[in-house]
């Protein structure tokens, strides 16, 4: 009993400052009972555990209204609901465990968790995952990264480039590393299950947040092992251009990468064309919402479509 009081006392410190730091998010993004759960959260408590910044507040939200169904006028999580959130963003607690984080979060023991609750306890429920996960697939050179920085620049998004990722590890000098270099020199891909497991290890630094995963799925096998490990991506930003710009782009970046020569990028743009029908077969099994971008144009086009689509939808997500 006293760590469950101390546990909930916790969460309720941490809700007080995700509240106090996103005044702003609350009143745009939050109706009616919403906005009356953030403020019961903020006077609830004092200070301490970590606060949630505005744009991780978005996520989790987003998260609680995609599995909780309505009863008697509120939205809440019952269990088997809060088990299907939890497999939605892999995590699979055993059926002790996910007792304890339900007891846990369902502060006033009525057998189920409401929006403030779930804000209260986010920080233990969701365990370090990422709220949500965008792919961002296209060729090598198509602008990925470029968009990936404006999306995080200018929406608050985090994101975690697989490039840099294996670039990282290379840089490090590890066993893995140097072999991760030595495939990527031929232009090919480095196997699933070392790509998805450093991808595991650093989305951890992103918990509570949508996370952008540049160039990932890399492969088919890449797609099965990141839903069978993180669950079902929220969305997929498909980003389509010509060989001949992909190529120019590659060879002008002046990076000085080890992969940036003619050769080797072309084989690149050969190994992407030959994975990209299947990854996109999968998205499409999978039920992933997939938009389409037209990255041959100039980066302000690009970026001009993906605002479009935001202001046909504003009115519907605000």
């Amino acid at each position: 009993m006293a760590f469950r009081a101390a546990a909930r006392a916790a969460a309720l410190r941490a809700a007080a400052l995700r509240a106090a730091v996103a005044p702003k998010f609350a009143r745009a993004y939050t109706h009616g009972r919403e906005r009356a759960a953030l403020r019961a959260a903020a006077t609830s408590g004092a200070s301490g555990g970590r606060a949630f910044l505005p744009q991780e507040m978005m996520a989790v939200v987003d998260l609680f209204h995609t599995h909780a169904s309505r009863v008697d006028g509120e939205e809440v999580l019952d269990p088997a609901q809060l088990k299907a959130l939890l497999g939605a963003i892999g995590e699979r607690p055993s059926d002790a465990e996910l007792a304890r984080l339900f007891e846990l979060a369902d502060l006033d023991s009525n057998g189920t968790i409401d929006l403030s609750e779930f804000l209260a306890a986010a920080d233990q429920v969701l365990g370090g995952s990422p709220a949500r996960y965008v792919l961002v697939v296209g060729g090598p050179g198509s602008g990925k990264g470029v968009l990936c920085e404006r999306l995080v620049r200018e929406c608050g998004v985090g994101h975690v480039s697989c490039g840099e990722l294996l670039r990282d590890e290379v840089r490090a000098d590890t066993p893995l590393g140097r072999d991760c270099d030595a495939i990527m020199r031929r232009g090919g891909l480095v196997p699933s299950v070392v790509i998805t497991t450093l991808l595991r290890r650093r989305t951890r630094a992103f918990g509570g947040r949508r996370l952008l995963l540049d160039g990932f799925p890399r492969s088919p096998q890449n797609a099965l092992d990141f839903e069978r490990e993180c669950g079902k991506p929220e969305l997929a930003l498909q980003l389509t251009c010509a060989d001949d710009v992909m190529l120019e782009r590659i060879l002008g970046r002046g990076q000085g990468r080890a992969d940036d020569n003619e050769a080797t990028a072309r084989q690149r743009i050969a190994t992407f064309h030959e994975q990209g029908e299947p990854i996109a077969a999968w998205l499409r099994s999978a039920r992933v919402p997939i938009i389409e971008l037209d990255a041959s144009q100039p980066k302000e086009e690009v970026w001009a479509q993906l605002l479009a689509v935001g202001r046909l939808m504003r009115g519907a997500v605000i």
